[in-house]
């Protein structure tokens, strides 16, 4: 599926859906997706949305992976996130140089790769690369992974303090797995914590990120079409409760289609209150939807005419994508008082969104308090310090 385009990975990640939704309970249970899905995920060619067409890939712009995402999302949460995050980290591994690349490309057509982009460790200097060691939580999708993206500060020697951070690639056999993966929603992400205690880097591996104490960093990676890196990380993972919540908003008119309010003996066409709830939820969802795909789109296009992001689109960048996260969670929550008892059940889908979106709303990147600043101080001109600016 060399050269895919972006309405042929969608519609192949539509068709996926029922297969993934029959694992939905197995996916929760084992606390990770089960190697099936990935092995759809693989077949279809979903992994490769931003793979270089010179190593098979399809090279498709950023929206792909929302519309993918939301497909998968929408049956399963915890599914869906894991595609998102490894089809971004393919688009990380384009930063990096081209040894790293060839790596990881070039020896295995469908790599998965996870990663925490969140210093969990340190990378001392020695000639030719760097020692690192550290323990990184939240790498979604390791158990899978062939590779690992693990952020840590660059150390010059030994004894010395921290002069930036930096990228570094890790191959599967290089990192060991800590389950304390037990929590109240995703559960099925496996997002457990990767340990990597004293591995030689080379330097051809790596990929500076931030300069020590220089607030927002780079807008860059090399070799990612000239897209602001942070915009990408957190525009890209919105795919996912808007997935959730589409699926919520289905499960939810469905149900009321053909429920019976038993105390007043009401049928759907009387429960007023419900269709007004299904009616401003599935607004809010449809709302943020195109906001994002309006930004990736605007992303996509100055980048194509060489132009830079600037601070202020950057900032509605930071602010839409924390926006969509919470919108999802609150149209969700604002199904469940209408849903009827059944919609309790933790094994129910209504129920599973609500805790899937809740966990989602967070995120660092759904982070509404400082996503709003950045917005604000960007419009401004203030200095904005913020990890996903």
């Amino acid at each position: 599926m060399s050269g895919s385009t972006r309405e042929a990975l969608v519609a192949s990640a539509r068709e996926l859906a029922p297969s993934i939704a029959t694992r939905v309970e197995k996916t929760a249970s084992l606390r990770r997706v089960p190697e099936e899905s990935f092995e759809e995920f693989r077949a279809s060619g979903l992994l490769r949305t931003f793979v270089p067409t010179a190593f098979g890939g399809h090279a498709l712009p950023l929206a792909s992976v929302i519309e993918t995402s939301r497909e998968v999302s929408a049956v399963c949460g915890s599914s869906g996130w894991c595609l998102a995050i490894c089809t971004l980290h393919n688009l990380m591994v384009n930063g990096f140089p081209q040894a790293a690349q060839e790596e990881v490309f070039g020896s295995l057509r469908d790599p998965v790769v996870c990663g925490v982009f969140m210093p969990g460790g340190q990378a001392v200097r020695e000639p030719g690369g760097y020692r690192l060691s550290g323990a990184w939580n939240f790498a979604s999708a390791c158990d899978h992974a062939d590779y690992a993206i693990l952020a840590a500060f660059m150390v010059p020697e030994a004894g010395a303090g921290p002069k930036g951070v930096a990228s570094f690639l890790v191959r599967r056999e290089d990192f060991s797995i800590e389950d304390n993966w037990f929590v109240a929603g995703l559960e099925g992400t496996g997002s457990k914590r990767v340990i990597v205690e004293d591995l030689i880097v080379p330097e051809n591996w790596v990929m500076p990120l931030v300069e020590a104490n220089v607030a927002g960093g780079p807008p860059t990676v090399p070799n990612t079409r000239g897209l602001p890196t942070r915009s990408v990380a957190t525009l890209g993972l919105a795919g996912v409760p808007i997935g959730i919540a589409k699926g919520a908003l289905q499960t939810f008119r469905d149900r009321l289609a053909g429920k019976l309010r038993v105390a007043s003996i009401r049928s759907a066409s009387e429960q007023v209150a419900a269709q007004l709830r299904l009616a401003e939820s599935a607004a809010e969802v449809d709302a943020v939807e195109l906001m994002v795909l309006r930004d990736c789109e605007e992303m996509e296009r100055k980048a194509a005419a060489g132009q830079e992001a600037s601070l202020e689109e950057r900032g509605r960048y930071r602010r839409d994508a924390a926006f969509a996260f919470q919108t999802c969670a609150r149209a969700v929550a604002r199904l469940l008082p209408a849903a009827g008892a059944q919609a309790i059940f933790q094994e129910g889908s209504l129920q599973r969104a609500m805790r899937d979106t809740q966990v989602l709303a967070t995120h660092m990147v759904a982070d509404w308090d400082m996503g709003r600043e950045s917005y604000a101080r960007a419009l401004l001109d203030l200095p904005v310090d913020d990890p996903a600016f």
